[in-house]
């Protein structure tokens, strides 16, 4: 089967104004990876993944001009810094009729190596499906059957099971608890956060928390008093891409994952496959993480400094910031684009 590599990295007929076509690609399979398979009647197993050759026939991806071809898939899948998407390969002969991907890609790895992937083996597998793919490309022979993606986190759809995709984090396993657990907000989400009293998901599974920066490294360049010029990517220096994390946040909220762990056996935490950190929160309804494992919660941009820390508000966020219009897509009201989030910021 041929990958159709000739519409790899053109835009496609959009405008000149018009996000690049690898964008377009991205956004498209994130919202379907993550969102909407089953609403669109996608194939999706309870590990995340789509079978190549379903993705490629949605109707979304099959209307872009020219259509998108296996060639951009993985390129969008190589280019993406915050590795959002991961690929995989199998060797068994594929029933046409199956969706799900098969447990294991070769006949040594048990069922259970495969359950427990750890970040790296995904990232490697992801790597090796790639390859595969390069050669068989070269050969002509490429059957989109034997290829699976998924979305790497940031789910919606209940047919996902996290702890299919996820590693847990426990305090059994000390080298696997970050150092740093943080989320980032905006101006608008800081409010109406504290008064819900905490983090909550929303529409999405779970929250989603970075591992960095450090505490102390936002301690060492947030000056009260002083605008900081760059933001977030000056707290972060050299590496300007974090997973877990908008590069426009406006306030970092910094977690005490040890004592939540310690205290609410029912909270349960993951680490996905690019390193984002997550959890459902706590809750017998709406699941929460409260504010009483906020750590310390800093504004980075407008010279506020730290907002909260020991359990309480030591600085009030300036109305002049508070009231700020929050950036699309996130929202304190429930509805996404238009005041999504209710806590989640």
């Amino acid at each position: 089967m041929s990958s159709g590599r000739g519409g790899r990295g053109g835009r496609g007929g959009n405008r000149h104004d018009s996000p690049p076509r690898t964008v377009l690609v991205s956004k498209a399979l994130s919202r379907l990876l993550r969102h909407a398979a089953v609403q669109e009647r996608i194939p999706i197993d309870n590990h995340g993944y789509v079978r190549m050759d379903h993705l490629l026939g949605w109707q979304r991806l099959r209307s872009m001009k020219p259509p998108v071809t296996f060639d951009e898939i993985v390129q969008v899948i190589q280019d993406n810094e915050k590795k959002r998407f991961a690929l995989k390969y199998v060797t068994q002969e594929i029933n046409p009729e199956h969706t799900d991907v098969p447990t294991t890609t070769n006949e040594s790895q048990t069922t259970e190596q495969a359950e427990t992937e750890t970040e790296a083996q995904t990232e490697t597998e992801t790597q090796r499906a790639i390859s595969q793919f390069e050669v068989l490309t070269i050969n002509n022979d490429i059957d989109t059957k034997r290829f699976f993606i998924r979305a790497t986190q940031g789910h919606s759809m209940k047919a996902v099971e996290a702890e299919n995709l996820l590693t847990p984090i426990t305090l059994d396993d000390e080298a696997n608890i970050p150092d740093a657990v943080v989320h980032g907000t905006f101006y608008g989400a800081w409010e109406p956060i504290l008064t819900s009293g905490g983090l909550k998901s929303m529409s999405r599974n779970h929250v989603h928390f970075a591992t960095g920066p450090n505490l102390e490294e936002v301690q060492q360049n947030i000056v009260p008093g002083e605008t900081t010029k760059g933001g977030l990517g000056s707290v972060l220096g050299k590496n300007k891409v974090i997973s877990g994390m908008r590069s426009d946040a406006q306030i970092l909220i910094y977690i005490d994952i040890r004592r939540a762990l310690a205290e609410e056996k029912e909270m349960r935490w993951w680490r996905s496959e690019n390193g984002v950190i997550l959890t459902e929160g706590v809750g017998d309804k709406d699941k929460i993480v409260p504010t009483k494992y906020f750590l310390a919660a800093y504004e980075i941009k407008e010279g506020v400094g730290k907002l909260w820390e020991d359990g309480k508000v030591v600085t009030e966020l300036p109305e002049n910031l508070r009231s700020r219009a929050l950036p699309r897509g996130k929202g304190a009201g429930g509805q996404r684009g238009r005041g999504r989030g209710g806590g989640r910021g």
